[in-house]
């Protein structure tokens, strides 16, 4: 039985013959100067013999979930073998000073290269040396890959750059020079790691300076095999840190302490910007609430309910021998967990990767933790109530925010939609101020058709304290079923409107989250009071029965209503 290296060779040998056999005439190998390109030749009979296997490898999956896991290894075994050979090219390109090419063969080989037949029958141009005293074309390589390859000069520059680290190439004298880095130029060579992720650590570790070894590079070059790039990386960061100590540690603190805080950087189309600058401890805090209110386990931030299955015993091996055996942990050891879901809320956009929408719901969650946070800690304190700011749990937010709103009189009176303009020169839609109206002491300053302020709306149209009390008890945290949001981090609601003579009565409030308040007022759903309870009605899209619901998640034992 072959091997693999001798099949290849074999086959490797027949697409030769076939060049051979189409040009009529023998060829000299590759290793003068001016001679016809019978290998290269090969190589470009190669890459459509190539591109057909694939399409046909694409074909013959189907819904076979093992051909495809095949044909994704494969496919990815090819594309390192090619980035291999990308590198290689620009080493041999810099050994061949490919910078130096005359005008003459470089439109010969180009006309040569776009004709597939050509490449296939006929042999290469030959090389016309640059007349001695006449300016090359391009300065210097990576110009040249720039202008052939259609690249970026960055591209050229760190293609070329990491030919340099990771293959050997000859030097002007003529002799060998070995690769920066021959350890992941041996990772590359075996096609055992993402070419472009290779180059870019190279590049990365050369920035550690003279004092990152051997050891560490072998390190690294094991890490690159067997990890992916994002495990790679944070390995290279903790040498970096063995390098610095801790004194560099402390003086990057000290810079960093300097642009601590939230700064406002505009308003662009994507909403109001600002930039959070914050230490090694503030990011800690921070990824640790986006990891809690994206895990599963948790719901979003609510702790998951004890379960009474049990789990294998921990193994003896796992555990401090001194531990009795009662305290040892057993339910839950082997649990991987669970992945984590897109919220059924999140809409995701035209082009939207199932990934990039998960991205976007961690970073919506954890900026909704802190426009929370923020609501708790400025909320004012009520009489008789102590003092609010520390956050009562069992509590509804409580109103912070005094806004003046200027509109225009229909708008108000609800016959428009145009836009009002706050106190700041900022636009505000209608539908932003009836919803925030719901949670903050908003005063319409009513125009009329002259711009003439005609009156100054109440600005007391929230519900206090006993009220929000009382809705709380009922609803028990937000009323949109699937919601796992508690009673501390939702917002009292008007069913009816406050601008259009709605009342502010427990029997016309409910409990929404910020996040299910804002899609209420977008109109993802509708909210009827059933026996005095808040029961909500999702689009026809969604549920075409209409069938009112409570949020089973705090009323489990409640049935849905009769279909409206």
């Amino acid at each position: 039985m072959s091997s693999t290296p001798a099949l290849a060779t074999e086959a490797l040998t027949i697409l030769s013959g076939l060049v051979k056999h189409t040009s009529g005439t023998p060829e000299d190998p590759v290793t003068a100067t001016g001679s016809r390109g019978g290998s290269l030749r090969t190589l470009a009979l190669l890459i459509p013999v190539l591109r057909l296997a694939i399409d046909e490898a694409a074909a013959d999956v189907g819904s076979s979930p093992l051909r495809a896991a095949a044909f994704l290894s494969l496919a990815e075994a090819a594309y390192r073998e090619a980035g291999y050979g990308q590198l290689l090219a620009a080493s041999r390109a810099g050994d061949a000073q490919v910078h130096t090419i005359s005008e003459e063969p470089l439109a010969a080989l180009n006309a040569w290269l776009r004709d597939p037949e050509a490449a296939a029958t006929s042999p290469l141009p030959a090389d016309v040396p640059t007349p001695a005293g006449c300016k090359p074309l391009f300065r210097e390589d990576a110009d040249f890959l720039e202008a052939q390859l259609n690249l970026t000069h960055f591209q050229a520059q760190h293609r070329v750059l990491s030919a340099e680290n990771l293959l050997p190439h000859t030097g002007f004298n003529g002799r060998t020079v070995p690769a920066k880095f021959p350890l992941f130029g041996q990772v590359l060579s075996d096609g055992a790691a993402d070419p472009k992720s290779l180059a870019t650590l190279a590049k990365k570790f050369e920035g550690l300076g003279p004092e990152a070894g051997a050891a560490m590079e072998a390190e690294l070059a094991e890490a690159a095999r067997t990890r992916n790039t994002k495990g790679t990386g944070k390995l290279l960061k903790d040498q970096a840190k063995r390098l610095d100590g801790s004194a560099a540690a402390t003086a990057r603190e000290a810079v960093e302490d300097l642009f601590v805080g939230a700064y406002y950087l505009g308003h662009t189309r994507k909403g109001y910007e600002y930039k959070v600058i914050t230490t090694a401890e503030g990011h800690e805090l921070l990824a640790t609430a986006a990891d809690i209110l994206n895990s599963p386990r948790t719901k979003a931030g609510t702790p998951a309910e004890p379960t009474s299955q049990a789990g294998p015993p921990i193994p003896d091996w796992a555990v401090d021998p001194g531990t009795p055996p009662e305290e040892r942990p057993a339910a839950g050891f082997t649990d991987l967990g669970v992945a984590p879901e897109l919220d059924p809320m999140m809409e995701m956009h035209p082009g939207e990767t199932i990934e990039q929408a998960l991205t976007r719901q961690r970073a919506r969650r954890l900026h909704q933790l802190i426009i929370d946070s923020v609501r708790i800690v400025t909320s004012p304190a009520e009489s008789g109530s102590g003092d609010d700011r520390v956050g009562d749990r069992q509590m509804p937010l409580a109103p912070n925010v005094t806004l003046n709103v200027t509109i225009d009189l229909q708008t108000f009176l609800g016959q428009l939609e145009a836009a009002g303009v706050t106190d700041r020169g900022e636009d505000i839609s209608a539908a932003s101020c009836r919803r925030i109206a719901c949670n903050a002491g908003i005063i319409p300053i009513v125009l009329n058709g002259a711009r003439v302020p005609l009156e100054l709306g109440r600005s007391r149209r929230y519900f206090n304290r006993a009220q929000r009390r009382a809705i709380a008890v009922r609803d028990k945290g937000c009323i949109n079923p699937g919601c796992t949001m508690t009673i501390g981090r939702c917002e009292a609601h008007h069913l009816d409107p406050w601008n259009c003579g709605g009342r502010t009565d427990v029997s016309r409030g409910c409990l929404l989250c910020p996040s299910c308040h804002q899609a209420y007022h977008a109109g993802r759903f509708r909210i009827e009071m059933i026996g005095g309870h808040p029961h909500v009605i999702l689009p026809r899209s969604r549920d075409p029965l209409q069938i009112p619901r409570r949020n089973w998640i705090f009323h489990p034992a409640a049935a849905p209503a009769e279909a409206a």
